[in-house]
């Protein structure tokens, strides 16, 4: 590094304030914290299978093979964004086969795309400071990083190779273009926010809200100061349309080109967001958020509904156009729920994940800081209020460290056993409690130099080693004599996992009764 360099690093860090030092300092701690977390966890959502297909794709491009790379991308469940976006990890695990001969689907291999997640999800954090920065101070702008930060929803999906704040990233992105000053006069901008938008939803369908909220904002943000005629109005939003079209058009013809279709898989995958319950459309994310968030959850919420009272009553008289934004932000976001619950409740055409309020937790955060504003106005108040704050999400971040570290999972339990590959969970025999009960067996495929080999005599029982869907029972399956060389809870004991496609009667199974995780070598 040279000289300058060290005074250009020297001179920015005393030109920002002691709360973004102070900021940057814990991002740098909770960052290293996150890392910690990974090296387990791959592979425990059958929809992180998904990630093979990408990988398979990565490796018939670089043999030359465009169609089969086409094929596997378009086969990840309408999430081609997702496909290419991945050729960024997977880059880094086929540096690891060349040269250490890693094999991808190990759990040491895998650590990379983890890795990668966090790096998202921090970069995350840093588009929501820009957000949240653009409506409120500094000091409530870090407060709401802190608050985002240290949810359980937040940093749940680390150790897991699924697309959703990958998604959130582009959403974010593009949220932080739309907000800039001007931007709704600007329709190049606009064009880049539709461009975001699609690649948002390219990678994960389930965000549909996103591009909605986009051009809602957008819309409402023109009528506000539109000084011409509405066709004038809606130019801003037709061109960020225009530019969402563009991206989903563009990967229609990369799938027609691979010989199948993009807006045939998203028709399809639309039908199939029917995993849950249909009678937790409004309570569903009551219940989440004091289950697994707990206080700090359902304080959120409450502060949440104040905040857009307040900020309603604010709008009706606001001149600031800033002022008038965060209010289509919040009214929008809210009714992007509204309607998402009812069509849970009333038309059975979707059901509530937790990855679907993963959407909506910086909205709901933003909603919490109006109130929290407010409430900092009183004289010596503000200082109390981000003290006791701070105080609370460093508890509850801690909590989630301590229950997180604790979950094993079937596939990395399986490995430090000493079952490596596809081979040996493909011959042992896998015992669940209900025949009937869809077992998936989670394992990363055979590698090519596998194909030939004769698959081993089977060695070992393996209890409730699958994603068990749906969870109807709880009695212990039977197993054969031998030894027991693993037993650990079933990692769906974590209440946060349990919101992840599950009713409440299946939840209650899962926190009530001992599901276990067993790998038992045969005794002979």
């Amino acid at each position: 590094m040279t000289a300058n360099t060290r005074w250009r690093l020297r001179h920015w860090w005393h030109q920002v304030g002691r709360p973004q030092r102070l900021a940057l300092l814990v991002g740098v701690l909770v960052t290293l914290a996150r890392l910690c977390l990974i090296g387990k966890g791959t592979m425990a959502f059958v929809d992180e299978s998904r990630y093979v297909n990408a990988m398979l794709g990565l490796r018939a491009l670089s043999e030359g093979h465009g169609q089969e790379f086409l094929r596997y991308i378009n086969s990840m469940g309408a999430r081609p964004g997702d496909g290419i976006w991945r050729a960024i990890p997977g880059l880094g695990q086929a540096l690891l086969l060349l040269v250490f001969d890693l094999n991808p689907n190990a759990p040491p291999s895998l650590q990379v795309p983890q890795a990668f997640n966090v790096l998202i999800v921090s970069l995350n954090a840093l588009l929501l400071y820009h957000i949240y920065r653009r409506f409120f101070s500094v000091g409530l702008a870090l407060v709401g990083l802190a608050l985002y930060s240290s949810l359980v929803n937040t940093n749940l999906y680390l150790r897991h190779l699924l697309p959703y704040d990958h998604s959130l990233f582009f959403f974010f992105l593009a949220l932080t273009v739309l907000l800039r000053p001007k931007t709704t006069a600007n329709l190049k901008l606009q064009a880049v926010v539709g461009i975001l938008a699609g690649l948002s939803y390219a990678i994960y369908p389930g965000y549909f809200m996103g591009p909605i909220l986009l051009l809602a904002v957008a819309l409402l943000a023109e009528l506000d100061t539109a000084r011409s005629s509405l066709s004038a109005a809606l130019k801003p939003a037709a061109v960020q349309l225009a530019g969402l079209l563009v991206v989903l058009l563009g990967f229609e013809g990369l799938a027609r080109l691979g010989h199948t279709s993009y807006w045939a898989s998203s028709r399809y995958i639309a039908t199939t967001v029917t995993q849950g319950s249909f009678a937790e459309g409004f309570s569903f994310i009551g219940s989440y958020f004091w289950q697994v968030e707990g206080w700090l959850g359902i304080s959120l919420l409450l502060l949440f509904g104040v905040g857009v009272g307040l900020s309603w009553r604010a709008g009706l008289t606001a001149s600031s156009g800033t002022q008038r934004i965060l209010v289509h932000l919040l009214t929008v976001g809210f009714l992007t729920w509204l309607g998402y619950a009812l069509a849970v409740q009333v038309a059975h055409k979707l059901v509530f994940y937790g990855r679907t309020l993963h959407f909506f937790v910086p909205i709901i955060i933003m909603g919490a800081l109006v109130t929290l504003r407010a409430l900092g106005r009183a004289k010596g108040a503000r200082a109390w209020l981000y003290l006791g704050i701070g105080g609370v999400v460093l508890a509850h971040f801690g909590i989630f460290l301590a229950g997180y570290l604790s979950i094993d999972y079937p596939c990395d339990v399986a490995y430090h056993a000493g079952i490596y590959d596809y081979p040996q969970i493909a011959t042992s025999q896998v015992s669940v409690c209900n025949k009937h009960l869809m077992a998936y067996r989670l394992f990363g495929p055979r590698l090519r130099s596998q194909l030939a080999q004769k698959h081993p005599t089977s060695t070992f029982q393996l209890l409730n080693f699958a994603y068990l869907y749906p969870v109807s029972c709880y009695q212990p399956a039977h197993l054969r004599p031998g030894k027991v060389v693993a037993d650990v809870p079933y990692f769906m004991k974590y209440p946060a996992y349990q919101f992840e496609g599950h009713s409440a009667r299946e939840r209650a199974i899962l926190q009530n009764h001992e599901v276990d995780f067993q790998i038992v070598a045969n005794g002979n």
